[in-house]
């Protein structure tokens, strides 16, 4: 009779243990939102598109958005990304105008690895800038200056987002 009764407090306070430790698991971690739950908006002007993404875990500033022509028909696609989200993110992969476009990381701050370019909590990753991390296009000699082009960009957190940028002559 007297082990029915330890079993009768153990098998209860074993439960207990159990849904308190998972409660404390899921109130710590990363939280997605609802799909159609995020906020953004857009502008797009002379030297860039602008585009602003909020949601839960996600905080995302994207600044001045354009591709810029090279010489010999080489291009990129410079922009800011600043994450003022509590997580890090990653830019996984770029396509401008259906094309996909080579990441170059910047090893002292934002490293390229399998998971994109590392853009830290509380950090701008400016891309293009003379040290910062690269988006080297592959189809520069079919863009022409003065128009538009769809970009999109694959985040690690954030997902997909798809902008349209103007095509700048450098």
């Amino acid at each position: 009779m007297r082990h029915r009764s330890r079993a009768a407090i153990a098998l209860p306070a074993l439960a207990l243990s159990a849904a308190l430790a998972l409660s404390a698991c899921s109130s710590g971690g990363v939280q997605r939102e609802l799909p159609g739950a995020a906020q953004s908006s857009s502008s797009t002007g002379a030297d860039g598109t602008d585009l602003s993404v909020t949601s839960r875990n996600v905080d995302l500033k994207i600044t001045k958005a354009a591709v810029h022509l090279g010489a010999a028909g080489g291009a990129q696609l410079e922009l800011s990304v600043t994450n003022a989200g509590p997580v890090t993110e990653h830019l996984a992969v770029v396509a401008v105008d259906n094309a996909r476009a080579t990441l170059q990381g910047a090893p002292s701050t934002n490293p390229l690895s399998v998971a994109g370019v590392l853009i830290s909590s509380g950090s701008t990753a400016s891309f293009g800038a003379a040290n910062g991390p690269k988006v080297l296009l592959t189809n520069g000699a079919a863009l022409k200056a003065g128009g538009t082009v769809p970009v999109m960009l694959e985040f690690g957190v954030a997902g997909l987002l798809r902008i349209d940028v103007p095509v700048l002559s450098s």
